[in-house]
């Protein structure tokens, strides 16, 4: 009796705390028709950042071309959709805005990559891949890629019959090699992006928060030279040496609770990210990003975002220290003196 007594008054002093002005009535269907203009707004500002994104990342990949060994696939430098790459809410908005349906349309188009010289244009819809039927429905991503794969396999040539208004036009693409890491948009305002040894992702909050082109490529060619050096594998080798040491202890009565597996995982970890910087530098030159602003860059996200690193963005393991800063500006110097004397832009590798 107590308790209900208790929640009575409860609830009596929720209501005395209640707004008091009369709330205005909204039409059921004019509140969705508002949240599917919402929804169009939202597919259109993330393809914005999606644009920017795949426009500055393509250079990257084809100039760390050299860095990457085998890891490298053609490129052309466009991307294609349907309703079907969007959750299902989102399709009708997909098809107002964009013009998506079940068949696959061209995305985006790389100015100046090989599909933009061959004359291919956004929203062009795709017919044919040399002479093969592009097929529809909730499968054909997948078997469109599998197309392309098979049609630029070994740097080719292929053509692509495309329908733009009431033309069909045949089109001839060269291909051109680049690293074959695809580089991801993440629908996340947190200040971050990371590499997984197959890919590289950014969140919306890191692309928002690079100004220019050239610090938007700082962190790309950075997270591509995670890649390329293989430093997660690393990681996972280390990882592996620990978690042998913790099941070592358990079986000796200890338990270590994965302390080991944590500790190995984490080691060079800052050497990893001083690396990453050091390489991507010359990955940039080599994709002709400008270069002398990579280090301003770091200074910047570290004076504009130091709760970052309490919380674990991105500069939780990619240490914000002088050392770092004055590291990356001997760097430059090393690189540009290498242009100046024409000297092959490699980095340079400890004996």
């Amino acid at each position: 009796m107590r308790a209900i007594s208790f929640l009575a008054v409860f609830f009596l002093f929720l209501g005395a705390c209640a707004p008091t002005t009369q709330r205005v009535e909204v039409d059921p269907k004019l509140a969705e028709k508002e949240a599917e203009k919402q929804r169009e707004i939202a597919l259109t500002e993330f393809r914005k950042d999606k644009r920017r994104l795949f426009a500055i990342s393509y250079p990257v990949l084809v100039g760390g071309k050299p860095l990457c060994d085998e890891r490298i696939a053609p490129q052309v430098g466009a991307s294609f959709s349907s309703i079907f790459h969007f959750p299902e809410e989102f399709r009708t908005a997909a098809k107002t805005v964009f013009g998506d349906g079940d068949e696959l349309r061209i995305a985006l188009v790389v100015p100046g990559a090989p599909a933009d010289k061959a004359g291919l244009r956004e929203r062009d819809l795709l017919l044919q891949i040399n002479g093969t039927p592009v097929p529809k429905g909730e499968d054909a991503p997948k078997a469109f890629s599998k197309l392309y794969s098979e049609a630029a396999k070994g740097n080719k040539n292929f053509t692509l019959d495309v329908r733009r208004g009431e033309e069909e036009i045949h089109l001839t693409i060269t291909p051109e090699m680049g690293c074959d890491y695809p580089v991801l948009l993440a629908n996340d305002d947190s200040l971050n992006a990371f590499a997984d040894g197959e890919r590289i992702v950014l969140m919306r909050g890191m692309v928002r928060f690079a100004q220019s082109d050239t610090e938007l490529a700082t962190v790309i060619a950075h997270e591509l030279a995670h890649n390329a050096m293989e430093h997660i594998s690393s990681k996972r080798g280390n990882a592996m040496v620990g978690l042998l040491a913790d099941i070592l202890a358990s079986i000796g009565g200890v338990n270590t609770q994965g302390t080991f597996s944590r500790l190995a995982a984490g080691m060079y970890s800052q050497e990893f990210e001083a690396e990453a910087d050091y390489v991507g530098l010359y990955i940039m030159a080599l994709s002709g990003i400008e270069i002398e602003g990579a280090p301003y860059f770091w200074r910047r996200m570290a004076a504009a975002h130091p709760q970052a690193i309490q919380q674990g963005g991105f500069l939780a393991t990619h240490p914000s220290t002088p050392e770092r800063f004055l590291a990356l500006e001997k760097a430059v110097e090393e690189i540009k003196q290498k242009q100046a004397d024409g000297k092959s832009l490699r980095p340079e590798i400890k004996k």
